[in-house]
Formats: structure tokens, sequence, C-alpha cells
């Protein structure tokens, strides 16, 4: 048997890196929610203020939990999510918008929940729906890195073996 490779052991593709079950299940339980914010936001009339910023803070702490998991970390029960962005920071830096973000929507895990405890506006909901996107951004760039660089590399190898064979 030759040491040489075959053309198509040199072409093959490496596996792409897999995200675990529950990683994934957490980013669908998320998906809910942030599907759920942005709806209540353009067709429910008057808007739920309190219910469209609940869900926006739920969808950005569910991938906080879906990152905690993908990075083999405990996750820890909490609706606080600069806990959890604290949880992360001790593998990955995390960016300082992110954190930001995460101090805002904390709010509305808990205190949104009960009466009186919070006046809201058009503005906390414009913001909690931004705030939502920097995490989920974030979070989802995080997990799927490996398959970003995955699909970067393949295509670039794919190009180079397209002009050069």
């Amino acid at each position: 048997m030759s040491d040489e490779k075959s053309e198509c052991e040199e072409n093959a593709m490496p596996e792409i890196p897999a995200v675990s079950k529950e990683v994934l299940e957490w980013e669908r339980f998320a998906e809910m929610d942030y599907v759920t914010a942005n709806h209540l936001d353009k067709t429910l009339y008057p808007k739920q203020m309190e219910i469209i910023c609940y869900h926006c803070q739920q969808c950005a702490e569910k991938y906080l939990k879906a990152l905690t998991e993908h990075l083999g970390k405990e996750i820890e029960k909490t609706h606080d999510l600069g806990n959890l962005a604290t949880t992360i920071s001790e593998t990955l830096e995390v960016p300082q918008s992110v954190l930001v973000s995460c101090a805002k929507l904390t709010q509305y895990g808990v205190k949104i929940r009960y009466p009186q405890e919070f006046e809201m506006s058009e503005s906390h909901v414009k913001a909690a729906l931004a705030d939502m996107e920097t995490v989920k951004a974030w979070c989802k760039g995080q997990i799927h890195k490996e398959s970003e660089e995955y699909t970067e590399k393949t295509s670039q190898s794919r190009v180079v073996s397209f002009f050069w064979n």
C-alpha cells in the first residue's frame, strides 16, 4: 500500500465540531423567547411592555446558560445575568457591551413580574430588545465559533483546490 494519500483523502473535509444536544436545547428555548418578544412588540396593541421585556431577559438568560453549558461549566440557577456572565468570564473575555446589556436586562427577570414594582415606557422595550440582540449575537457567536471557522476554512480550501487541481 502506498504512503501517498488518495485525492479523495486529501480533499476530505474535517468533521464539524459538534454542539451538544443540551446546548441546542437551551438555544431552542431561548429562540422561543426571542420570537415571542419580537412578535409581541410588532403585533400586540396595546403593547404589554412588561411581558416583552420579560421575554427579552429570558432569551438572554437562556443563551447565557447555553454558552455556560457549551463551556462545560455548571449552570447556576439564577435570573441574574451578571452572575451568569461572571461564570462565563472565567473562561472567555466577555465584551463590555454584553456586560452592560446583562445588567440592564436582569431587572426584567423578577421585578417586572409583580405589580407596582416598575414604571414602564416604550423606551424600556426598545432598549430591552436591543440588549437581547447584543447578548444573543455574542453567545451564538461563541457557541458556533468552531462551526463558523470550519465553514470558513473549508470554503477557502475548496477555492484553493478548485484553482490548483
